[in-house]
Order: C-alpha cells, then structure tokens, then sequence
C-alpha cells in the first residue's frame, strides 16, 4: 500500500478530486499525503504573465492541506513557482526529493493543437517520475 502520497493540484474542480482520491488512498494506507501546488507565470511574446500571485497560491495549498488534515489523514503542504513549461519539472523534482511512492494528479483537457504543441503536465510527469501515478478524471467523484 502507498505511503507516501503526493498530490499536485490547482485551483480546478480537478484538483479537488485529485486530493479527495489521495486522501482516501491514506486513510486505508495509514500514509501521509503530500500536496504541492504551484504559482504558475506564463510567458507571452516577452511579458511574464503571473497566473496567480504567492498570496492566491498560498491559499490554494492552505486549503488543501487543511482538507486532508480534516479527514485525520497526516498532510504537509509544498509551495512551487515556475513558467508553466517548467511545472512537469516541478512536479517531478518534488515527487524525488519526498520519495513519494504514488503520486496523484489530474490530467486537463487540451485540444489536439495545443497538445501537440504542448504536452498535458500529467503526460509529461507520468514518462518521467519513475513511480506510479494515478491519474483522476475531472468531473469523477472520487
């Protein structure tokens, strides 16, 4: 059974159900769910474009982990920041450095154009992070 559990969310109803998923998956393991949220800056022409400031983000992880602390499952909350290109290396950096043995997440819909031009982060992390991940649907009540 998975013990140490790391969920990468965002603000989506995605992220909600991601974290809901991993925190089931530790109250059966008695394991401890690690969740990392990342302030996201885009790069257009050669303006960096914040997604969302340190403040907004904090209280994203705040949430989160205050979720899963309130189901009686152990939590501890890592703030990331980065351009959205380097969120997969992100995701895959942490997963590494907290030896997590499961890591959650949830894959966005892109249309064929933009996929092919940009891969989802949960395919990216998902060929790189050499553990297994579960990948959780959006809409799907976990």
């Amino acid at each position: 059974m998975f013990q140490n559990i790391m969920v990468a969310v965002d603000s989506s109803a995605g992220g909600t159900v991601a974290l809901r998923t991993a925190t089931r998956l530790a109250q059966a393991s008695g394991g401890v769910v690690h969740v990392l949220h990342i302030a996201v800056t885009d790069i257009e022409r050669h303006t960096a474009v914040r997604l969302e400031d340190t403040g907004a983000a904090q209280r994203v992880l705040d949430i989160a982990v205050k979720s899963v602390a309130g189901a009686g499952v152990r939590s501890e909350g890592h703030l990331a920041a980065g351009t959205v290109s380097e969120v997969p290396g992100i995701i895959t950096k942490t997963v590494r450095e907290l030896a997590a043995d499961l890591l959650v997440i949830t894959p966005h819909r892109r249309n064929p154009f933009t996929a092919w031009f940009t891969p989802r982060v949960s395919d990216a992390v998902t060929h790189v992070s050499g553990i297994p991940v579960l990948l959780v649907p959006d809409g799907v009540n976990a």
